[in-house]
């Protein structure tokens, strides 16, 4: 008993000597974890140029594509649509539907089982309104110059009275752009008719006096646009800024000078 007893502890004491020596070089690291392919879904709704729902929602074209594949999806009837197993990444999704304005969406994607969901986004038809002829004159109403407008324009399809989709800018130079944000602009709701084909609607732009010495040739653009209700921004889910929408339809431009 005694041996086992000096033996063990000869065996701890040579066992305390000992030095742990330096740690092996390290191993290979793993492949990193990547999430496994997930949908993408959401909803297009598609609006007629006065902001009205379109009868059918159906058949909007999406499509996106990574470094290996293409991926495709038309809407249903209610205008959802569904991607489904599209790996983890940044994709840009193109929109389409012959008659309306196209769109992008640009769409962080991590994957896995929950799907991404991109909410309603609003697409408008084509604006048909044509504008046949676009006169403005440049008056004096102290402190600011009175610019009085009269827009003909071709009534769209279907004929509707409530036609509100214009918009008229004012440039104080040639240089488009020059000097806007500086006026107001303000338009009549109601289009009234001419002979069932030309409506015609009215408004009038304002600017200080002080901006615009005598002299000063005016330039101003009217443009057909959907009305307010038929579209929205659409956020650019790259960068989180709201990307302004929908593109402009017909426009035609007219000049006038201020005499004081």
């Amino acid at each position: 008993m005694k041996n086992i007893i000096f033996l063990s502890f000869f065996l701890c004491l040579i066992m305390a000597c000992v030095k742990e020596g330096p740690p092996g070089p390290k191993g290979p690291d793993g492949p990193p974890y990547t999430w496994p392919p997930g949908n993408i879904t959401g909803y297009i709704n598609l609006r007629d140029q006065f902001g009205l729902s379109a009868a059918r929602q159906d058949s909007v074209w999406l499509q996106t594509y990574n470094a290996d594949s293409i991926f495709r999806a038309y809407t249903d009837t209610n205008g959802y649509f569904y991607l489904p197993a599209v790996p983890p990444g940044n994709y840009d999704i193109s929109i389409s539907k012959p008659g309306y304005d196209s769109l992008h969406l640009y769409v962080q994607h991590a994957g896995g089982s929950i799907d991404k969901f991109l909410g309603a986004t609003s697409m408008a038809q084509h604006i048909s309104t044509k504008l046949v002829s676009f006169t403005a004159t440049a008056l004096t109403s102290f402190p600011d110059v009175y610019i009085p407008f009269e827009i003909v324009f071709e009534w769209p399809t279907p004929h509707r009275l409530s036609v509100s989709g214009f918009q008229v800018y004012l440039d104080t130079s040639a240089v488009p752009g020059a000097g806007r944000g500086l006026s107001i602009s303000s338009i009549g709701t109601v289009g009234k008719d001419i002979n069932g084909i030309t409506g015609k609607i009215v408004g009038k732009v304002t600017i200080p006096t002080y901006l615009v010495p005598s002299g000063t040739t005016l330039y101003l653009t009217a443009v057909a646009t959907p009305v307010s209700s038929g579209y929205t921004p659409w956020l650019d889910y790259a960068t989180g800024a709201r990307i302004a929408y929908p593109y402009l339809g017909d426009s035609l431009k007219t000049q006038t000078t201020y005499i004081e």
